[in-house]
């Protein structure tokens, strides 16, 4: 079974970044990323969608 929601580590290497990039990603009011507790979720679905964004040019730059 898929996993739903990823550490910010597990997003970085899907993303090819790193970690540190990706926690200041998290500080975008687009990006899909939520506080469980002391724990940063990202969601799958909505990094996929964020990643489209991104590349179509569609996506806030601002971060």
């Amino acid at each position: 079974m898929e996993k739903i929601a990823i550490s910010v580590p597990e997003a970085a290497e899907m993303l090819g970044m790193c970690p540190k990039s990706v926690y200041q990603l998290t500080r975008r009011a687009d990006f899909p990323a939520f506080k469980s507790g002391n724990r940063t979720i990202i969601s799958v679905e909505g990094l996929r969608a964020w990643v489209l964004k991104q590349a179509t040019g569609e996506g806030a730059a601002a971060v």
